[in-house]
Order: structure tokens, then sequence, then C-alpha cells
């Protein structure tokens, strides 16, 4: 039986669906099935990600409503033999719960690693997509905005799971993080109370990649790419460190490492 993820995140920009499409492809490097479920519906764009827009003629909601079999709708993503990926649902007003849960009860049995996409914020799939998963993964960035709302993100979730949580930071400048220009990686662990799975630095590759239809960890010398691998590895159990840039989380005492007290007590969540 397969493990479901939910990916994550309090608000937009945290690059939570490049995190999604690259996740999975490391993981399908390692040999392991993979499928990838874009939860935003009207808004998703997974697709984009993986090049495959110009093929989308089914979706989820064309699955639910028996339109169509799974199978059907599900695509393969090219240059992966088993990375899979099935499309946001585009005309959907109201999210089935019985016919979404068994579905992903009956494609769990069929895949090693599903990974569902959730929309940015609360809402309906997500919800029901942590009530499903082993695991929630969040996606943030070293911005306040993005951990104050990741971190209501965990407290939402706890009212529904008692999954796993993780903790991905994303699009890290590691030099502005150390001259005190963002907050530090302590500082956002302290916040958001998840196992750290990975950091992620800025890379202008992502971008590069988005916009060319391809998946950046195809790329070997992309600083990103390697940080998605390792995320992968330690996913699969491996005992994965962090490089040595990474690894220095000092804090950096001022304004922005003073903020964890305040998002506690204004947030009311204390992990």
């Amino acid at each position: 039986m397969g493990k479901i993820y939910a990916i994550a995140s309090g608000k937009g920009g945290t690059g939570k669906t490049t995190v999604t499409a690259n996740l999975g492809a490391a993981l399908a490097l390692q040999e392991k099935k993979v499928l990838l479920i874009d939860g935003d519906a009207g808004l998703g764009n997974l697709d984009l990600l993986l090049g495959l827009e110009p093929s989308v003629h089914l979706d989820f909601s064309h699955v639910l409503q028996h339109i169509c079999t799974a199978e059907e709708a599900i695509l393969s993503v090219p240059y992966f033999p088993t990375l899979f990926f099935l499309a946001a649902a585009g005309k959907l007003a109201d999210l089935p719960v019985f016919e979404t849960t068994e579905l992903l009860r009956q494609l769990r049995d069929q895949y090693d690693y599903i990974l569902l996409d959730c929309p940015a914020g609360l809402g309906d799939f997500y919800r029901l997509a942590i009530s499903q998963a082993d695991a929630l993964i969040c996606v943030t960035i070293p911005d306040i905005a993005a951990v104050q709302n990741g971190r209501r993100t965990l407290a939402e979730a706890a009212r529904y799971s008692s999954a796993e949580v993780y903790l991905i930071i994303n699009r890290v400048q590691f030099p502005a993080m150390h001259r005190g220009e963002m907050l530090d990686i302590e500082s956002i662990c302290q916040i958001i109370p998840a196992m750290l799975l990975g950091i992620i630095p800025e890379d202008s590759g992502c971008i590069r990649a988005a916009n060319q239809g391809e998946i950046l960890v195809l790329s070997d010398q992309s600083p990103a790419s390697q940080s998605f691998r390792r995320i992968a590895r330690r996913l699969l159990g491996e005992k994965i460190g962090f490089p040595r840039q990474e690894a220095q989380i000092q804090v950096k005492r001022g304004f922005f490492s003073r903020l964890k007290d305040l998002f506690r007590n204004e947030t009311g969540f204390h992990g």
C-alpha cells in the first residue's frame, strides 16, 4: 500500500507546486511509482510545470462523475517512466467527500507515493487531503507572512488529522539570511512545529525550467535539484545530512528572531 503526502502552504508564492513536481520526480528517479494530483480546482498549474498542459483533456472531476476511469484520466510524465499526473477538477462546484475518499483509497494501492498538491490556504480539498494523508508537508519561504500562515495551516490540520508533519523551506537566500535580512532557519523551525525535511536554495533554474515545461531535477548541476534529490532520499528513510551551508542555522538576534514568540501568542498553536 502506498503513502499519501499532502503538500500545502499557508499562502501563495511559496513554490508549493514546484516542490510537488520536483519532489515527485526525485522519488521517481529512485524507481518509485509516483502519482501527482493537482488539487487546485480551476486554478491548478501543475500540468504546466510538467509540460503536460496540451495533453490534459480529462481531470479529477471526470473521474468522480464516472465520465471516465482514473486510468483514462491519468497521464504519464515525459522522461520519467514511473511518474504520473492527474489534473485538477476544472468544473466541480462541490467536492463529493465519499467519492473522493474512495478514489484516493483505490489509487493508494496502485502507487508507491501519491503527492496531493493542495490549494494555497485552507479549503475543502485541503481538509479532505489531510484526513487521508499519511503525512503533511508544509512548504514555506523565509517570509513573515508565509511562516505565520504556514503555522496556521498546521493548526487547522491538527483538527482533522494526526498525520506526521514535515517542513520544507523554499527559496532560501543564505547570504541575506546570515545578514539578518530575513527569518533564519532555526527561527522558522521554532515557529512552525514540524520536522525539517529540506531546505531549497533560491535557484534561477526553477523559473527557467518552469517556463520551458521541464522538471528541474533532470539537471544534476542545479543546487535546488540536488536539494530535491536529498529530500526524496530522506522520505525513503535514508539518513541524509544537510550540507554545510544549510546546516549553519544560527539565530541572528534581532527583530526577525523575536517574532517567534509573537506568532505563538497570535495563533494559539503550540505544536
